[in-house]
């Protein structure tokens, strides 16, 4: 085996090509060398950002309505009728709903919750002003009213995390129910 021009002692011909190809002189020896931690760091960020980008499809993907966590129409049904006869029981509430539609008062609650929470419903009852007209509910009947309806999601089995999610929805309503 003869050596080539380039090549010494011990050394394998394709080391010593490549070496000679990446840096050719000794200039160019000390641009790889700037080079190779900012090539290093350019790496890690782009697996940086391919693993959060991973992650956050990820998540997208496994991603629930609060009306699938709520267990889809069957859970919200066994909810609404929870509220409903929670309602009727409550001493401080009861009197209200004497009068209520019950079949009517469940359907639309069961849109409105549907609606509210991404189930793909439309809620198609009056407006909750237009509900309440002429009740003049207080804002103590509102809150007795927020506490019958958590009785009644926890005896459904709804988590308290889903009950705060679903009372947050509800809240903004305070407003349009109270002194009507």
């Amino acid at each position: 085996m003869s050596l080539s021009h380039t090549q010494t002692p011990g050394q394998l011909p394709g080391r010593t090509i490549r070496m000679a190809f990446m840096c050719r002189s000794m200039s160019i020896s000390k641009v790889c060398a700037r080079m190779l931690p900012r090539l290093i760091a350019s790496l890690m960020l782009a697996c940086t950002v391919l693993l959060f980008g991973a992650c956050a499809t990820q998540r997208v993907g496994t991603h629930t309505s609060l009306y699938d966590d709520l267990g889809g129409a069957a859970g919200v049904a066994h909810m609404v009728d929870e509220i409903v006869t929670e309602l009727h029981t409550d001493p401080k509430l009861a009197d209200l709903f004497t009068e209520t539609d019950d079949a009517y008062f469940k359907e639309r609650l069961n849109e409105q919750i549907c609606n509210l929470t991404d189930g793909g419903c439309e809620y198609t009852g009056l407006s909750m002003e237009e509900a309440h007209s002429g009740m003049d509910l207080s804002h103590a009947q509102f809150n007795d009213f927020v506490e019958a309806c958590r009785r009644a999601m926890t005896r459904a089995g709804v988590t308290v995390g889903n009950q705060n999610r679903l009372l947050a929805l509800l809240a903004p309503m305070h407003g349009q129910v109270i002194h009507q």
